[in-house]
């Protein structure tokens, strides 16, 4: 164990404790460190605080380094600005030994014994060294520029800057400090702040609340492990009342309802969700170099415009604005729940970086999603009209003169037919369209401080987006296969039967177009921008991503083999159908040359989906 050295400190950093307490506005030179304490040699001074000092030592009996917390006795020999509860030295070390003792795990650090020597009368515990770092210590060493960290590498580069002390080679530590430096800066904090939301579920288990949650009682390990430490001022559920007097802590990183405990306030109470607010506020100072201003009680957490989280990915912002709300209701009501929803944002993020390196027009999608969602929608469109008005134009020539007994000829239905058949088609289609639109930029406008249930609803209407591509394609063009010649023949007559298949031939061709390539060029829109941006930490899992994904992956096949279908059709068309026009064999060479052209398209858009679309089908390690 190790502790910094705090020779001053502002006053919202102090330590504060629900009994009364005496500040002191300056402290005398410390003596020098005894040299030795009962069967323990002093190598040297780890740290001090309000509560004691801590030695590095020798345990003589079992030949091992230890670190010695030593209560404070005199105290005249408080550090200026520290505040200290009117609570004995050693029922403090009685207290904290006894809960230390009973949390046994690999990210809390042990309790060996209490100790007495009679000689110096100094009293104190036993711990568990920990060579490295505390957590303030490497904060400050990797925010020191002002520039945005990169990378994990940059804890692990501090760490090594600012730590003290040798641990021995252990392969399986290894490994964790290459996976930290080996995340990005955000996924970093994530997988610390999920071991330390582990832990503190492990100690809430127990009935132990830690109380005093932050950087300078936070130690990692040269490895990389963040372990917690000291318990001076925990509380035991099991044995005291959560609103009654005794409750120490931080001022600077306390929930409001804890502050208001200490303050001795009627509606102050402590309980898990105190240590998941403070664990929240360490974790915001590590991912933004700033601490959070943090809420007096009864005053709502107000966040400018400008807050630092917004820099920081969305998933990430989110679990911390969760833990720092200042009504407990509205924070994870648990540490393990904190460590799920971590542990899911790191996964989130490693499912983003797993993504196959953009191209050109990856990274255009990506930069104007709302911008190539529009055009996605309307280029296949537009392409399967000009198709279709070239087809009906070469090959359908509606009879100029009304046949015997009929007021209107084909050509004039034909034209009353186009106008009311887009007047009631373009308008239902573009207008549903325009209102999914709508309601999707405005979704997208609200992402970044979205809650975990908008972030569903907003993903559920994305996924949407595919299958409105395929019902809106098939009502505006499949029927008019149908519709214009029948209607046709019913107002002008004379419509023959292979007029009746040249209409249902253009049609489906054009509807084949529009919906394939439309459904397509959607979902890669959809898998390369939006879904990596619409994970929600707080129910997040790799399962149940691809079990809402995997559907819209269905089609992807089937589609290949429609998109064949045009080229296959006009070469059909060209040989059967007896035609000796320059401008049919025009538009059925034409017909080919663009079923080809869109077969690779088509070939190609489906394979990249298939790519992004696996990237949530594996656990994004």
């Amino acid at each position: 164990m190790s502790e910094p050295t705090d020779k001053s400190l502002p006053r919202e950093e102090t330590q504060a404790s629900g009994r009364p307490a005496v500040a002191r506005a300056a402290a005398p030179a410390h003596a020098a460190a005894p040299s030795r304490l009962g069967e323990f040699e002093i190598l040297g001074k780890l740290g001090e605080g309000a509560f004691g000092q801590v030695f590095l030592a020798r345990q003589v009996s079992l030949g091992r380094e230890v670190a010695l917390k030593v209560e404070r006795v005199d105290e005249d020999e408080l550090p200026p600005g520290s505040f200290v509860p009117s609570v004995s030295s050693d029922t403090a070390a009685r207290n904290e030994g006894q809960l230390l003792a009973s949390l046994e795990h690999d990210h809390i650090v042990k309790v060996y014994s209490e100790f007495r020597d009679p000689a110096s009368g100094s009293r104190g515990l036993c711990l568990q060294y920990v060579p490295g770092a505390d957590l303030g210590a490497v904060i400050k060493r990797v925010h020191a520029d002002g520039a945005a960290p990169q990378s994990g590498g940059a804890i692990v580069a501090a760490l090594d800057a600012t730590r003290r002390g040798q641990a021995g080679f252990d392969p399986a530590a290894l490994r964790d400090r290459d996976a930290l430096a080996g995340d990005d800066f955000a996924q970093a904090v994530c997988r610390l702040g999920t071991r330390l939301a582990e832990a503190l579920a492990f100690a809430h288990a127990r009935g132990v609340l830690h109380c005093d949650i932050k950087p300078a009682n936070i130690l990692l390990t040269p490895y990389g492990r963040p372990m917690l430490a000291d318990f001076n001022v925990a509380f035991d559920l099991s044995r005291h009342q959560a609103s009654g007097g005794g409750i120490g802590g931080t001022l600077a990183y306390m929930a409001p309802e804890h502050r208001a405990a200490v303050m001795g306030l009627v509606w102050g109470h402590v309980d898990e969700r105190c240590d998941v607010f403070s664990l929240g506020v360490v974790l915001c100072e590590l991912a933004t170099g700033k601490r959070p201003p943090v809420p007096k009680p009864g005053e709502p957490v107000v966040e400018p415009p400008d807050s630092p989280l917004d820099r920081l990915p969305r998933e990430l912002a989110a679990v911390l604005r969760r833990c720092m709300e200042s009504e407990a209701t509205e924070r994870y009501q648990s540490a393990g729940e904190l460590a799920t929803a971590l542990e899911a944002t790191r996964r989130l993020l490693a499912a983003r970086r797993a993504l196959p390196a953009p191209g050109r027009v990856g990274r255009w999608v990506s930069a104007h999603t709302l911008a190539a969602l529009i055009l996605a929608a309307a280029v296949p469109h537009l392409v399967a009209s000009a198709v279709n008005i070239g087809y009906n134009m070469v090959e359908i020539k509606p009879k100029e003169t009304p046949l015997e007994g009929r007021a209107l000829s084909q050509a004039d239905v034909f034209g009353y037919l186009l106008v009311g058949y887009n007047a009631v088609a373009y308008p239902v289609c573009l207008g549903t369209a325009a209102f999914l639109f709508v309601r999707l930029r405005r979704g997208l406008e609200k992402l970044p401080r979205a809650r975990g249930p908008e972030v569903d609803e907003l993903r559920r209407r994305v996924r949407q987006l595919g299958w409105w591509t395929i019902l809106l394609g098939s009502v505006g063009w499949f029927p008019g296969g149908l519709i214009f010649p029948l209607v046709i023949d019913l107002a002008a007559g004379g419509v023959t039967p292979d007029v009746y298949a040249h209409y249902l031939i253009s049609f489906t061709l054009a509807g084949l177009i529009g919906v394939v390539f439309t459904y397509l060029a959607i979902e890669y829109v959809c898998f390369r921008s939006l879904f990596p941006r619409l994970g929600n930490p707080d129910a997040f899992a790799h399962e149940s991503m691809w079990a809402e994904l995997r559907p819209l992956t269905t089609p992807f096949g089937p589609f290949v083999v429609l998109a064949c279908a045009v080229p296959l059709v006009g070469a059909t068309l060209l040989i059967l159908l007896a035609n000796d026009s320059l401008g049919f064999r025009v538009l059925a060479a034409a017909l080919i040359g663009i079923g080809v052209a869109g077969v690779g398209i088509a070939e190609r858009l489906t394979r990249k989906l298939r790519t992004l679309a696996a990237v949530w089908h594996r656990d994004g390690e």
